[in-house]
């Protein structure tokens, strides 16, 4: 007898239900003008992270040196999955191993993240490859962080002094379902920031073989019910901080594991 599939949700997927009824709740409480002001706030703050972290991680891999930085800070914790797992491939040339990967079929990303590598430096061993890659996506993802919380708060600073004004004003009926509708969809928006973060996230946890609340962390995004159903519109949106290139998103998530590795 055919049994429907149940999701089960886990302690990840309970925090974004609880971020969603907050923002409803305060929704509810504030009305609609102030509803569409904090949405607009969540809106301009995550178009502009999406827009220009990029701009920024250049500008400070650049002009400051932190992918270099980073790259020196994780090091010693990365540790490669299969079939990268072995003291004689981290240390090859990636344009050998290039090579290699032309004549020997691999499955499905490897010969994708082998080429990726390659645009990296060919020169570089894998294990310098990977690092850099790796110091460059979390780059990537505390810019697109720096913007987004900017943003917010010079908005949030100017809306306070809005608020102050309109304090005082009746809140009928109607105007708190409206603005209890918005406030939903606020919480639908943090929601996708959220996961424009935690989905490419997973890469460097899995990485680093992460532990602790880190390694909480990781396997509440492998096991959340709501970014399973959400990660295609973000996939389709074309908004993930590029930690690797277009197939990570695809398929990296399936053949990297928290399993012992090898030291880069």
């Amino acid at each position: 007898m055919f049994k429907p599939e149940v999701e089960v949700f886990n302690w990840l997927d309970y925090f974004f239900i609880f971020l969603c009824l907050l923002t409803t709740w305060r929704g509810f409480c504030s009305g609609l003008f102030m509803g569409i002001i904090r949405l607009v706030i969540m809106l301009v703050s995550f178009a502009g992270a999406v827009l220009y972290y990029h701009k920024l991680s250049e500008w400070l891999a650049q002009e400051w040196g932190w992918a270099d930085s980073l790259a020196q800070i994780v090091k010693p914790l990365v540790k490669l999955p299969e079939p990268f797992n072995s003291p004689e491939i981290v240390k090859m040339p990636v344009n050998l191993l290039q090579k290699i990967s032309a004549q020997i079929p691999l499955p499905a990303p490897w010969s994708d993240i082998i080429n990726q590598l390659g645009q990296s430096g060919s020169h570089q061993t894998v294990g310098q490859a990977v690092n850099l890659m790796l110091a460059q996506g979390l780059l990537n993802i505390l810019a697109f962080l720096l913007i987004f919380f900017l943003i917010k708060w010079l908005l949030n600073f100017i809306a306070s002094l809005v608020a102050t004004l309109i304090r005082f004003s009746p809140l009928g009926p109607v105007d708190r379902l409206v603005g209890l509708a918005v406030g939903f969809v606020t919480g639908l928006v943090i929601i996708l920031a959220l996961i424009t973060v935690l989905i490419p996230l997973q890469v460097p946890l899995a990485l680093l073989g992460a532990d602790g609340l880190l390694g909480t962390l990781e396997k509440g995004i492998a096991g959340s019910s709501i970014i399973k159903e959400f990660a295609p519109l973000v996939a389709d949106l074309k908004i993930l901080p590029p930690l690797l290139p277009d197939f990570s998103s695809q398929y990296l998530f399936k053949y990297i594991y928290t399993k012992p590795g090898t030291e880069i």
